[in-house]
């Protein structure tokens, strides 16, 4: 009996030193990781909005689900709902209207102010998103229910983005852990604003004959197409290339965008000469200008209101980009990622990305007296990066990005620092001297305009 207690003994004794030896493990190599304590999302279902009252507002729009629909949002974005897209609960097709709830986030801004989880941990080392194009949509029924998404009939979104990277994956966010899931990858579409105009194929208004514009006529009548242009006159684009001269023959050749060529012809037994001018159609002024404009307005006339409306949407796309992208694009180009849409809820384009690395401080807030600042939803902007980074522990940045920390008072008060204060700090600064704006967050374009603009 004594020898049995003491091996029990002995094996409590081994069992004690393995647990203490697993946990020391266990705490050095988490003492490896990067430190940075994120903002992580640890109750079901839940996001941190940190500004209270402020949220980016929902787009409405009903369909009815036996028809095809495209949907544009103020964004630009087009939304295409094929017929029979919806599931009620039992998995059955929904018939009769379908209210759509839909919102875009395109800068870290909306990411912030909408509490949107943006990190994720790969191999042990936590990251975040970096996002080419990120939306919500829901689908609610006339009965006030979700409705699901029909696999057999996936909607596609043609989001509009800043980037044409092919880095980037599809991710849906798992409402139940807070996580995303990859999904796969997007289509890449870039439209060229003056390619999509030209193609139009418009030629320029007519014009009122110049003292230099010429006409031509074929007194042999051997060249009956000549006649087409006896009331027109042509007006040299470039007089110093022109070199047309009379001629035995004439020649007319249509060129792009309104742009004739006319071409003289000089002969004298085996010699031959031509001569050519690129030249403008013109006419009279009076009557012969009058029935020109005319007949231009009447064939082209479609084609010019279709170019108009296509300018209209260019300006637009430039002011929606100049208003909430932090990275600007080429504005001649228009960029659109197309993905399906697997289920409902957050949808994002992203890819993974380390947190900076530079100078790393203590979270040591205080205001412009030095008296100690407690705040919440601390997070560091680059303003050359669409991603953010949340920070509850020490704070890192790169002192060569155009970086901005900010954070939200007990009062609900934006406290900041900026790129050329942040400079100044170093490895060994007590404390960080937060500035703090002075109106109310209740407008989205104020404080935008204050992060970014500024």
């Amino acid at each position: 009996m004594k020898n049995k207690n003491q091996k029990i003994l002995v094996l409590a004794i081994i069992s004690n030193i393995a647990i203490f030896i697993l946990t020391y493990k266990c705490e050095s190599k988490s003492n490896n990781k990067i430190d940075t304590q994120i903002n992580k999302p640890t109750t079901k279902n839940t996001y941190s909005k940190p500004i209270e009252g402020l949220d980016i507002p929902y787009q409405q729009f009903e369909v009815d689900t036996q028809k095809e629909n495209t949907l544009t949002t103020n964004e630009g974005t087009q939304i295409r709902i094929p017929k029979n897209a919806f599931l009620d609960e039992e998995g059955q097709p929904i018939v009769g209207k379908v209210k759509i709830e839909y919102r875009e986030f395109r800068n870290p801004l909306d990411f912030y102010i909408a509490g949107i989880p943006m990190e994720l941990e790969n191999n042990g080392e936590k990251k975040v998103f970096v996002s080419g194009g990120m939306f919500e949509m829901n689908a609610i029924t006339e009965n006030k229910k979700n409705a699901l998404v029909n696999p057999k009939s996936l909607i596609n979104v043609d989001l509009l983005s800043t980037s044409k990277s092919t880095d980037f994956n599809v991710y849906d966010l798992d409402k139940n852990t807070n996580t995303w899931v990859l999904k796969g990858k997007d289509s890449i579409s870039v439209i060229n604003k003056e390619e999509e105009l030209t193609a139009l194929s418009i030629p320029p208004v007519p014009q009122i004959a110049k003292p230099y514009s010429f006409s031509i006529k074929d007194d042999t009548g051997e060249f009956p197409e000549i006649k087409d242009y006896e009331n027109v006159r042509f007006t040299p684009i470039n007089l110093k290339t022109c070199s047309i001269s009379d001629g035995q023959e004439m020649k007319v050749i249509p060129k792009e965008h309104g742009i004739y060529e006319v071409i003289s012809v000089t002969k004298l037994g085996k010699f031959r000469n031509e001569r050519s001018c690129l030249c403008y159609l013109a006419f009279e002024e009076g009557k012969d200008y009058n029935e020109a404009l005319r007949k231009y307005q009447k064939k082209y006339g479609p084609l010019i209101q279709k170019k108009n409306d296509l300018l209209k949407l260019w300006d637009k796309y430039e002011l929606d980009l100049a208003k909430v992208a932090i990275l600007k694009s080429n504005l001649n180009e228009k960029i659109t990622r197309t993905l399906k849409v697997n289920q409902f809820g957050f949808v994002n384009i992203d890819y993974e990305s380390s947190y900076p690395a530079g100078i790393e401080l203590k979270p040591n807030f205080v205001d412009a007296n030095g008296k100690k600042l407690e705040l919440k939803n601390v997070a560091l902007i680059e303003k050359e990066t669409n991603a953010i980074y949340r920070y509850t522990n020490k704070i890192k940045f790169n002192p060569e990005k155009t970086n901005i920390i900010i954070g939200i008072t007990s009062d609900n008060k934006l406290a900041y620092i900026k790129s050329k204060e942040l400079k100044e700090l170093s490895n060994t600064s007590i404390s960080i001297p937060m500035k703090i704006y002075e109106h109310n967050l209740v407008s989205y374009d104020d404080i935008f305009k204050f992060i970014f603009k500024n």
